[in-house]
């Protein structure tokens, strides 16, 4: 029970930031950058490599509108010298609420409106692939649902 009680006590929580570069519909080019809150032992190191799971956030600007998210996901990944950049990501998985807003010659008619959904996103080896399903707060929208995806490296 004690040692129980020990490692319980030698538990931190720690942020690192995440980054992706990505194309897609309906942003087409994008840079998102956010972070990731993780509950880890004191002693632990992801300079080679760890395991985590945890709340985070993405805002993600792009050619043709910006995304922002909030969601829960896991993810195996390394820092590397830099303590808290995740640059490289293993493999990983997160789902979130996006709220996204659209601008330009968007490929969404009309062109600049806002949607709300949700997104999943599954990262292999850098490789990042995200679908979600968002609906526009505009009347003049058509369709109401859109389905958006992207393409790129990152998380």
């Amino acid at each position: 029970m004690q040692q129980v009680q020990q490692e319980l006590e030698n538990v931190e929580r720690r942020w690192y930031t995440i980054t992706r570069l990505k194309w897609g519909y309906p942003l087409r080019w994008s840079a998102g950058i956010g972070a990731m809150l993780a509950e880890q032992p004191r002693d632990s190191s992801c300079a080679t490599g760890c395991a985590i799971r945890g709340w985070h956030f993405m805002v993600e600007p792009g050619q043709y509108g910006i995304q922002g998210g909030v969601g829960w996901g896991r993810l195996v990944g390394e820092t590397g010298r830099t303590k808290r950049w995740m640059h490289t990501v293993n493999w990983g998985w997160a789902v979130r609420g996006v709220v996204l807003r659209t601008w330009g010659d968007s490929y969404l008619d009309p062109d600049s409106q806002t949607l709300a959904g949700i997104e999943g996103s599954l990262s292999i080896v850098r490789v990042n692939l995200s679908v979600g399903m968002l609906r526009s707060f505009s009347s003049e929208a058509d369709p109401d649902w859109v389905l958006v995806g992207s393409f790129g490296l990152g998380f």
